[in-house]
């Protein structure tokens, strides 16, 4: 198969890297996993230079584009600031294609707009204390009372959920025996009242917080289920519609944060003195690296692979799966040898490597756990 970016990719790419050298510099990121301050002025930034329009009708103010493009933005990114490729990902990945794909007419009109001119973020509440590969087993609820729905539950890991104007929900409007034909989602404005939300400390990324969410006899209106009232109880369906977005945008994350790793433990190789020379002239250190450059092609061309097959309409569900395995435990695996290359360095809070090494946990986790991925991929076989 003949692969080759556009002219118009290429030019996004550079486009992403000029934006990240400017608003994203290599100690940016140090600063904000010092300070744990949302940088709110970088979302307007991004919305500024188009990021958050890419992939978006033109109807909504969008510039089309596709999967692929959204992949190259998020791999970009990540080669720079975790927190802004999250920002990123919650807001246009998993918020905007939600509402996108499966929002009403009314919803898309008057959101999508907000959106992608950096005016409206959003959050995304699925996971709860007792719910999170098992996404079936959800207990936050929500009760009818005429046009109106009483929500009560708690949510956690909820990435955004402090900075965000609304959280998409997602509930039980049925009988819990039956969750999976009884589960809806509610675009719930964050400042409704009887919500409640509380940031979690993190191992990283406490700049882009996450967020336990309380839901206590909050009022929410049926106009704010996702898709419209027909789309009562069917929001399972609606999770499946919109998951092939978020693994393989996190593989395209792991891809950017190796290909950073790499390219650090290259220049310190070349700077590093031992026993009278450079530690990249000895053969244990040129197969280090050689290896991980080799691993990150695998990244580079199963996660461009996977996003080509989603934009020409192919079915592609496994080769995505695959993406996100493989990148996000690759991406550990480089990490880890990264630490080992830097050495005690490695361990200095001076150094990027240690908190290269903590970012990289989320990514086992993040669009569903290594042991979900080859459930679903074994399901193919």
């Amino acid at each position: 198969m003949f692969f080759e970016l556009t002219a118009e990719q290429n030019a996004l790419q550079q486009k992403i890297v000029d934006f990240c050298a400017r608003e994203c510099p290599p100690d940016f990121e140090t600063s904000l996993d010092r300070s744990g301050v949302f940088p709110k002025d970088l979302y307007r930034k991004m919305a500024d230079i188009g990021l958050l329009r890419i992939s978006f009708p033109a109807e909504y103010g969008g510039t089309e584009g596709n999967i692929l493009d959204i992949v190259l933005i998020a791999e970009q990114l990540a080669r720079n600031s975790y927190t802004a490729v999250y920002m990123y990902l919650v807001n246009v990945v998993f918020a905007g294609s939600m509402i996108l794909h499966c929002g009403s007419d009314s919803q898309k009109k008057e959101l999508l707009p907000k959106l992608l001119q950096g005016d409206l973020q959003f959050s995304f509440a699925l996971t709860e204390p007792e719910a999170g590969s098992d996404a079936r087993s959800i207990k936050t609820s929500a009760t009818r009372q005429g046009d109106r729905f009483l929500i009560n539950g708690t949510k956690y890991w909820t990435s955004g959920a402090a900075v965000s104007d609304y959280i998409i929900t997602v509930v039980l409007t049925g009988p819990e025996a039956e969750s999976s034909k009884a589960m809806s989602i509610f675009i719930v404005p964050a400042k409704s009242k009887g919500l409640s939300i509380t940031p979690i400390p993190k191992l990283a990324g406490n700049a882009y917080p996450s967020c336990e969410v309380k839901y206590r006899n909050m009022s929410v209106d049926q106009e704010h289920i996702l898709g419209g009232l027909a789309w009562l109880n069917n929001g399972l369906l609606q999770l499946f519609q919109t998951a092939e977005y978020e693994r393989i945008c996190v593989a395209a994350s792991c891809l950017g944060g190796a290909e950073t790793i790499l390219k650090e433990c290259t220049e310190f190789a070349k700077t590093r003195q031992q026993f009278g020379k450079s530690i990249i002239k000895y053969q244990a250190m040129q197969h280090s690296l050689a290896d991980m450059a080799t691993r990150i092609e695998a990244m580079r061309w199963m996660t461009y692979h996977a996003a080509w097959m989603k934009s020409v309409g192919k079915e592609c569900f496994k080769e995505i799966c695959m993406a996100k395995l493989f990148c996000s435990e690759t991406l550990n695996d480089i990490a880890r040898k990264g630490m080992q290359i830097f050495g005690g360095r490695g361990y200095s809070m001076e150094y990027r490597m240690q908190r290269y090494l903590r970012e990289s946990y989320l990514s086992l986790y993040a669009g569903g756990t290594s042991e979900i991925q080859k459930n679903v991929i074994a399901r193919f076989l």
